[in-house]
């Protein structure tokens, strides 16, 4: 029977800690727990399948976190949608409808306290970008404050009670408007205004990340008052996916094309990291971190997508235990 000792030529060190800093590797056995123990490599950042959708669409909107997330309006075959569906780390249920059905709408919070806003509805002869806004229990939508301005194809962050509508349409607009639970104020005008960018972080700490049509590679930090340009996307790219935080912020899909690379934000730069299974734009996307995401819907190139991707980020070498003594 091979030992250790005749693989590797010397025996396993037997110490009465853990080494302060195991290369990779390394074996050790510890006699004050009695256990074998190993540094293992560092693992990789990746894209994986989650649950399907229960409804195809795009141009959606979504919040939450990567098992605990909320999908809501968006354009499906029928034309737009008001389906909510909520995500348990799993698999997809219906949740409470929208009121409106509209899609390109905005949104922020998390599943159990979200809000939707803006966003195009029905209308004739076209459809009516609008100012309406919407609260989510957990298992119902009620209205809350219109906003100031119309919005369609803007990027949204922050919480219920304090939210940020970014950007969008009409007109490349600037704007930014601050909720407080119950109404909009007008905050700091974007650097350059554009429709089609992702949104992340908080009201005070915003993100704001890619858009416009042709696409920008362009990133906007917000601190409560002003937006100041952070460092710029490694591809420029419109109708994106996008999670996380002002300092830990996920970008990923888009167009021009169905992009299916990602990047990584850590508060100055961008780094590029996995690469999506299926390219795809106008997705909905949320999650806590650049490290725990959730990409949903879209469309590459004709057909509606109910697909889900789960991201985790990459994970450092580890100390493991192998067995006791």
């Amino acid at each position: 029977m091979a030992t250790y000792k005749g693989i590797k030529g010397f025996n396993i060190q037997t110490v009465s800690s853990d080494p302060s800093n195991p290369f990779v590797g390394q074996v050790w056995y510890n006699s004050t727990s009695a256990t074998v123990k190993y540094r293992d490599g560092v693992t990789p950042a990746a894209w994986s399948s989650g649950g399907a959708l229960t409804t195809a669409r795009t141009s959606l909107a979504g919040c939450g976190t990567q098992t605990a997330g909320l999908a809501f309006g968006g354009d499906d075959s029928g034309g737009n949608s008001d389906a909510t569906e909520e995500y348990n780390g799993t698999a997809w249920t219906n949740g409470g409808n929208l009121p409106l059905a509209k899609f390109s709408l905005s949104g922020a919070g998390i599943q159990t306290a979200a809000l939707a806003f803006g966003g195009s509805a029905p209308g004739t002869p076209s459809p009516q970008v609008n100012v309406s806004t919407e609260e989510y229990n957990g298992s119902s939508w009620t209205a809350g404050g219109a906003m100031s301005n119309r919005m369609s194809s803007g990027a949204g962050a922050g919480t219920q009670t304090a939210g940020l509508g970014i950007g969008g349409n009409p007109s490349n607009r600037q704007a930014t408007e601050e909720y407080n639970g119950s109404s909009w104020t007008s905050g700091g005008n974007l650097t350059t205004g554009r429709p089609s960018m992702a949104g992340a972080g908080t009201q005070t700490a915003g993100l704001a990340f890619g858009g416009g049509n042709p696409a920008t590679g362009i990133t906007e930090e917000y601190n409560g008052s002003s937006w100041t340009n952070g460092g710029t996307m490694g591809t420029a790219r419109y109708g994106l996916g996008g999670a996380g935080t002002q300092t830990s912020a996920l970008a990923f899909g888009g167009t021009p094309g169905f992009l299916n690379n990602t990047e990584s934000y850590d508060g100055s730069s961008w780094t590029a990291t996995a690469t999506m299974a299926s390219g795809r734009r106008r997705l909905g996307g949320c999650g806590a971190s650049n490290t725990s995401a959730l990409a949903f819907g879209g469309s590459n190139p004709t057909p509606l997508l109910n697909i889900t991707e789960e991201f985790t980020g990459a994970l450092p070498a580890a100390t493991k235990t192998v067995g006791t003594d």
